[in-house]
């Protein structure tokens, strides 16, 4: 009888089994770390849309779909969360429990544990590479255009009476009242600050408001016009008038086609208009987007690498501190992303840098715990 033979298949046998053991463990933290924190994001989205459908009586297909719409953007980032979760409740219950001591006992070593983990991160990665490279930007888009086609019929959706709105650059818009139904403003001031001519104050008793081709047109009614001359402050101007017409170009458009921006765009595109661009700030901002099409799904990875001796080191699994300590570590993870970013557009930090500078930072503690729970210091 070949007994080592039996021996070696037997081993793998058992390898096969802990592997499954320890994914089958994963899965419902992971299902349920990402329901959660999608629900969290989408809060203040559902709020939003519950106005458009009952304040503003929108229609519930319209807002349905701006909800269908709005879910990619999300899923895009509480999926890299749900295998945080995943992960540090499940090998954190496992050694609350002993149980990595006993594998430990039976001679399996740590790395070993963490390989089934990996492997499963790395398939979610790529699946979710090509969720950001072949479904995001598209689902980003249909949303701006949903909004674009809302905004027509109802152009007042986006102001808010009894504040200042900025309705586009040079305009600044108050109204005492909104009839977001009927796109009717009451109790109008207009801040008019165009370059080249001395800044106006434009005040009507009610307008109404509708977009015609790429301008947004009010029609004012029973209102004045304030000038000072700044080369000149005692002539103040003031004109009356029964109704006027002010046209202000609408931003995103041309030509009444709606224009993507980088975050609609498919990787060809970003490149391609990297490729053309002769501004600086403008070529990164093309190239961050593509970097970030890669780098949040290796963020799966990295929680991964991160997660595992973290629930190790702490002892203390379960669903709840799962939660709690992803929730702050994504924290982390997403401040340096956004800080990250905002210094690229500025022109103070190199779009892969950016973009990859979380990933390496945390990578890099995981590195650094999974060395402490290796050599029980």
């Amino acid at each position: 009888m070949n007994t080592k033979g039996f021996f070696s298949r037997l081993a793998g046998c058992k390898i096969s089994v802990l592997s499954k053991y320890l994914l089958k463990q994963g899965i419902i933290p992971f299902l349920a770390g990402s329901f959660l924190f999608t629900f969290i994001l989408l809060m203040d989205r559902v709020f939003q849309l519950f106005d458009l459908l009952i304040g503003k009586e929108v229609g519930s297909f319209k807002v349905f779909m701006l909800f269908v719409y709005s879910l990619p953007f999300i899923i895009a980032l509480t999926v890299p969360m749900g295998v945080l979760v995943s992960t540090i409740a499940s090998y954190g219950r496992m050694s609350g429990d002993s149980e990595i001591l006993a594998l430990r006992a039976l001679g399996i070593n740590p790395v070993r544990l963490m390989v089934p983990s990996i492997l499963m991160s790395v398939v979610i990665a790529i699946g979710m590479s090509l969720f950001n490279l072949y479904i995001l930007p598209d689902s980003n888009y249909n949303l701006k255009q949903r909004l674009v086609e809302i905004s027509r019929t109802r152009p007042s959706l986006r102001l808010y009476q009894g504040r200042f709105n900025e309705i586009s650059k040079g305009y600044t818009l108050w109204a005492d009242s909104i009839n977001h139904a009927e796109s009717r403003l009451k109790g109008i001031k207009v801040y008019e600050e165009l370059k080249g001519e001395p800044p106006r104050v434009i005040y009507a008793r009610e307008a109404k408001m509708f977009v015609a081709g790429d301008s947004l047109t009010l029609l004012l009614s029973d209102g004045e016009f304030h000038q000072l001359d700044p080369t000149s402050p005692s002539n103040y101007r003031i004109l009356s008038f029964t109704n006027h017409l002010i046209s202000i170009p609408l931003g995103g458009r041309k030509g009444g086609r709606i224009v993507r921006s980088a975050r609609e765009m498919s990787l060809s595109q970003l490149l391609e208009n990297a490729e053309k661009s002769s501004s600086k700030r403008r070529k990164w901002r093309y190239i961050l987007e593509a970097h970030k099409k890669f780098s949040i799904p290796v963020a799966s990875i990295v929680f991964v690498i991160l997660g595992v001796p973290l629930g190790m080191w702490v002892r203390q699994g379960g669903l709840g501190n799962g939660i709690t300590l992803s929730f702050l570590l994504f924290m982390i993870y997403y401040i340096m992303l956004v800080g990250g970013e905002q210094m690229c557009e500025r022109g103070n930090l190199y779009p892969s840098i950016s973009m990859w500078a979380p990933n390496i930072v945390l990578g890099l503690l995981g590195v650094v715990l999974f060395y402490k729970v290796l050599h029980g210091k």
